[in-house]
Formats: structure tokens, sequence, C-alpha cells
């Protein structure tokens, strides 16, 4: 990390802070039954806020992430994947269609803006390895959310894509 004054230092604290506790909230919501139980909205729901306070908050700090927390294009793809899959899981227990709808908006949107394409070499917080199965995970998510809503013909170019992209990966 680079020097940092008091506001900045509290910017990036107050990142970390989110981004852990949003972590912590995805992680717990394996824990819970798939079928039955109320409790699963409550916790969807806290999920949900922390997730779109962590969305806003890199948006409106973005310079100051980048400059002084190094943040990098795939976390960002990687937090908009989160919520994509928030939204997924959601539809999975709802049945309702406008929750697919936004994770489809999610991930086309992590698509657009090239998050998990544009990766520096120098950048050693994470393996390639580590980053292509990111990658291939949002793309099957993004496939199965294009199949549900009869997107056939983008369910065929993200599967060639993907499969580019792993007939890359087999030749390192």
């Amino acid at each position: 990390m680079a020097e940092m004054d008091e506001q900045e230092r509290k910017i990036v604290n107050e990142f970390c802070h989110l981004l852990e506790k949003s972590k912590q909230l995805f992680n717990g919501l394996r824990d819970l039954p798939q079928y039955g139980h109320k409790q699963w909205q409550a916790y969807f729901g806290r999920t949900f806020d922390i997730y779109t306070k962590l969305w806003k908050f890199q948006q409106q700090h973005r310079q100051i992430l980048d400059s002084k927390y190094g943040l990098k294009r795939w976390q960002i793809g990687e937090i908009a994947s989160k919520i994509g899959q928030l939204y997924y899981h959601y539809y999975l227990r709802t049945s309702e269609t406008n929750y697919l709808n936004e994770a489809f908006s999610f991930y086309a949107a992590i698509r657009g803006r090239a998050y998990y394409s544009r990766t520096s070499k120098d950048d050693r917080s994470v393996q390639m390895s580590d980053l292509m199965v990111k990658k291939l995970r949002y793309y099957a998510r993004f496939i199965v959310v294009c199949f549900l809503l009869k997107r056939m013909k983008l369910v065929r170019d993200l599967v060639r894509v993907s499969i580019i992209h792993i007939y890359v990966v087999s030749l390192k």
C-alpha cells in the first residue's frame, strides 16, 4: 500500500471492513437450510445490505482504493459477481423472475466492463489459475441465468468463450 493520509486510511480501513463482513455473511448463506425456515429472508436482507454498501463505497472511493489499496478490476468483478449470485439464489428461493433479471444485469455488466479480462501480469496478489477459476465460475453462473431467461444466442456465445478460455489455460 502507498503512503496514506488519515482520511485515505479511514477509507481503506472501511473498505476492508465492508469486504470482510460481506464475505462472512455470504459464506454464512451456505449454512442456511435450502427449504423452509423463514430466517433466510432476514439473513439475505443483511447480506444484500452489506454488499450494496460495499458496492456503493467502492464506486464513491474508487480513485483512493485504486491508488492506496491497490484495488484490481477483477476484485470489482468479484463483488459484482457475488451480488449476481445473491440475486440468483434469492430467485431460487422465491421463483420471482425479477431477481433473475437482476442477476443477469450484474453478470452482463461484468462482461461488458471486462472486469475479469484486464489482468496485470504484475498482479501477484492472486495466481492466474485462481483468477481463471473465478472467471470460469462466473461464466458458468451467467450461462445458467441466460438459459433460464431463454437468451439462447447469449448462451451459445458464452459457451464458446468459456471453451476458448479453457483451451488457452490448458496450453499453459
